[in-house]
């Protein structure tokens, strides 16, 4: 009898669907495709964010990861053009979802040329970009597995009212700092200035993957001590900042728009954003 149970019971109870497979190429990334599917499945990271993305070859583990994925979402060409190669199934470039926010790099800060060129590929530190992934996300995940569709969209509007909150608050601590100045050495933080009404007046390396050259050393230079910077924000392996720096009273601190030194999951993108907001407001409030 207890075995004619269990035959029944194997027999009536339905097969659950796995998850889908779904990779996300960087950490900030990640952690928004980490909310949509909480409840259902994690999401492989491929990229930890201690490696530039901006160039690379896979190990076998990530091809391995990419090769079973059922959906990669990445940022897309313009931040890992050697990705686009890899990825032989369905994939979401959340730099060509319609109605997000691009900018172009800049080329000059002297003359902010945002209206030409390549486009600037750090779209996730604009949270309004976030925002609006977060849904694309979930419709991408839904069509994938239509049985949970609920829940992505669900944990999607959850997610996109927390940051809201997130992003009004990280507003008002920085209002006040709108008139200080500040220089970066790495041009990548024109989204979370353009989000917040912030903006550097110079940059060491205009591009990812740029070598600045002596006379872009002395520019920057020049820029700190004759343009009233507060700050020179660097990233987190930046060795160039304190030569820069040297005989003026210009502060260094140190941004991390990958989120590198954060755990990676579902907090890490509001951290990501909590840390610069934290690291900006110490910097250029009066000491």
């Amino acid at each position: 009898m207890r075995r004619l149970a269990l035959v029944f019971i194997l027999i009536a109870t339905p097969a659950i669907a796995e998850p889908p497979r779904i990779v996300a190429d960087i950490p900030p990334v990640h952690s928004l495709v980490a909310q949509v599917m909480e409840g259902v499945g994690d999401p492989v990271l491929l990229l930890d964010g201690v490696a530039s993305p901006h160039g690379g070859s896979l190990r076998p583990s990530q091809a391995r990861a990419l090769a079973k994925a059922d959906l990669v979402v990445w940022i897309g060409n313009a931040l890992t053009p050697w990705l686009g190669k890899a990825i032989r199934g369905d994939s979401l470039p959340l730099l060509d979802v319609e109605k997000t926010h691009r900018l172009h790099l800049r080329e000059d800060h002297d003359h902010d040329h945002d209206h030409d060129g390549p486009i600037d590929p750090h779209a996730w530190l604009d949270p309004e970009n976030a925002r609006l992934w977060l849904g694309i996300v979930a419709d991408s995940l839904a069509r994938h597995d239509p049985a949970n569709a609920n829940i992505y969209a669900a944990n999607a509007a959850a997610a996109q009212a927390r940051l809201a909150i997130l992003q009004t608050l990280l507003a008002d601590r920085l209002a006040p700092l709108k008139a200080k100045h500040f220089a970066v050495a790495h041009d990548a933080f024109h989204y979370f200035e353009n989000r917040f009404g912030l903006k550097a007046i110079a940059a060491l390396s205009a591009a990812d993957g740029d070598r600045p050259g002596p006379g872009r050393l002395r520019k920057l230079r020049k820029a700190l001590l004759e343009g009233g910077a507060v700050c020179l924000f660097a990233e987190p392996d930046g060795n160039m900042p304190e030569r820069l720096t040297s005989g003026t009273n210009v502060r260094i601190a140190r941004l991390d728009p990958l989120g590198t030194r954060l755990d990676p999951g579902m907090m890490l993108y509001a951290m990501l954003l909590e840390d610069m907001t934290n690291t900006i407001v110490e910097c250029l409030k009066p000491q």
